[in-house]
């Protein structure tokens, strides 16, 4: 016999403002958790990381700013030594600047050219300083560039269905590439805060157990399931229950891209507002002409009503979730 699912649950789909209260994690998935105490690191410790992780504009910025310091202080230098170049008369200061662009970046077009031991001197540590910064700054251009990138799309929404007895938990991801992926692998974490019987606030981490977490290729999409039987951490729990708790849950992707031959990794969070009880997503798979499957991704976020209606009953209404949620 088939349950139906309990009203309370069956809630429509908005995004509905944040729980007001003590809010551990943030909708962006940062921790809203300031660390004191920390062992400080070297300031040029964790450069290449800094250098990998920011945005382009700041990176350019960080180099353009980085590019005129050194010059700066070389010109400073050339700027000291009395007579240390040619066809730059003494105070000079932007005579001596744009020989240091020159010397920096090892053009050297000949018209100003050092004339005194001190300058050489200096000129030679500059031509050095040069050498190694286009190295520098060509590497890490190049990793960022070469930095593999998973391009998967997530569902806008969680969908819980009734089947049987217990209830089914159920996302689905999409593989942007023209290529498969290989090796794909794929984590369920539940977030959520909790207050214990003397009040405190903790975070509470639980892995939800999927179905199949694992699938040697991941081709264009692949659905997930989690079974919310007696022993998993939703059990019990209803909407409301998610969002007093601030409940999140949290997707970790990791696959082998084989043109690369190099891991990618992704995730995605949803919120309890995002969680969509009684419907199904439905099926991507449409017939080509020519008697082939294609795969239609306008249909990627898109729900049904759920229980499906038997075969000789009226077709179902789609509904569209697209707008409701963002990836």
């Amino acid at each position: 016999m088939h349950l139906k699912l309990p009203e309370t649950l069956l809630h429509q789909h908005k995004t509905a403002p944040q729980t007001p209260g003590l809010s551990l994690l943030s909708q962006d998935n940062i921790l809203n958790i300031v660390t004191r105490r920390k062992t400080k690191g070297r300031l040029l410790g964790d450069m290449y990381h800094n250098c990998l992780t920011m945005g382009w504009l700041p990176f350019f910025a960080t180099m353009t700013a980085a590019y005129l310091l050194l010059n700066l202080l070389f010109s400073v230098g050339f700027y000291l030594v009395p007579h240390g170049l040619s066809n730059v008369h003494s105070g000079n200061f932007w005579g001596d600047f744009f020989f240091s662009a020159q010397t920096l970046s090892t053009v050297g077009y000949g018209y100003i050219y050092p004339q005194s031991p001190a300058a050489n001197a200096l000129a030679t540590f500059e031509m050095l300083v040069g050498v190694i910064s286009t190295a520098i700054i060509t590497g890490l251009v190049f990793a960022r560039f070469s930095r593999p990138q998973a391009r998967v799309l997530f569902s806008s929404i969680v969908t819980i269905f009734q089947e049987g007895e217990n209830l089914k938990l159920n996302f689905r991801l999409g593989n942007l590439r023209n290529t498969p992926l290989m090796n794909t692998s794929v984590e369920a974490i539940l977030a959520r805060t909790r207050c214990d019987e003397n009040g405190h606030t903790s975070l509470q981490l639980e892995i939800l157990p999927l179905v199949y977490n694992h699938f040697p290729v991941f081709p264009v999409s692949l659905s997930f399931t989690h079974h919310i039987t007696e022993s998993s951490p939703l059990h019990g729990l209803d909407k409301a229950t998610l969002e007093e708790q601030q409940a999140r849950i949290f997707l970790i992707f990791n696959a082998t891209d084989p043109v690369s031959a190099q891991d990618v990794f992704a995730h995605h969070t949803y919120m309890a507002q995002d969680m969509l009880y009684g419907a199904r997503f439905v099926s991507l798979l449409r017939a080509s002409g020519q008697g082939l499957m294609e795969v239609d991704f306008s249909l990627f976020h898109t729900t049904s009503p759920d229980p499906l209606p038997a075969r000789d009953e009226e077709p179902i209404t789609v509904t569209d979730e697209t707008s409701a949620g963002t990836d």
